[in-house]
C-alpha cells in the first residue's frame, strides 16, 4: 500500500469517526431537550440525526417518543416499528409498541407487545410492568361491565 492510499484510508476512518461524534452528540442534545420538555427542539435534533444515519433505532425510537408525547400514537409506532428493524435491544421497540397501545386504550394489543418484549428478555422488567397495567386495566373494565349489567338487569 503506497503513501496515497494510505492517507486515504485514515482520511476515511477520521470521516467516520467524525460523523459517528456528530450522531451521539445530536442524539445526547435531543434527549436532554426532550427532558426539559422542549420536544420542538428534541425533534430537530433527531431529525438531523436521522439524516445521517436513518437507520439507528435511537433515533427512530427518540421521534416516536416525541410523537407519541404531542399524542400522535400511531405515528410513534410507525418509528417504533422502523426502529425494530434496526435493533439489537426489540424488547424495548415492542414495549414502546405497546405503551402506545396502552395510552390508546387498545389494551389487547398493548398486551400483544409486552408480551413480545417478554418473549425477547424475559429479564426486562418495563415490559412486565406494561403488561401488568394493561391486564389489570382490562380486567377492571370487566369489573365495570359486569356491575353495570347486575344494575341494568
Amino acid at each position: 500500500m503506497n503513501e496515497t492510499e494510505k492517507l486515504k484510508e485514515i482520511s476515511a476512518f477520521f470521516q467516520r469517526m467524525n460523523a459517528k461524534i456528530m450522531l451521539i452528540t445530536l442524539i445526547t442534545k435531543a434527549k436532554k431537550e426532550i427532558e426539559r420538555y422542549d420536544l420542538e427542539s428534541g425533534r430537530k435534533s433527531l431529525e438531523e440525526a436521522f439524516s445521517l444515519d436513518p437507520e439507528n433505532p435511537a433515533v427512530l425510537r427518540g421521534l416516536g417518543c416525541v410523537e407519541q408525547a404531542e399524542g400522535k400514537y400511531e405515528i410513534a409506532i410507525e418509528y417504533y416499528k422502523k426502529a425494530l428493524k434496526f435493533s439489537e435491544e426489540k424488547e424495548v421497540e415492542h414495549t414502546l409498541i405497546g405503551t402506545a397501545y396502552y395510552f390508546q386504550d387498545k389494551l389487547d394489543e398493548a398486551v400483544k407487545y409486552f408480551n413480545l418484549a417478554i418473549d425477547e428478555n424475559d429479564d426486562y422488567d418495563p415490559a412486565y410492568e406494561g403488561r401488568n397495567q394493561a391486564m389489570l386495566e382490562n380486567h377492571l373494565k370487566i369489573v365495570d361491565l359486569q356491575e353495570a349489567l347486575k344494575k341494568y338487569f
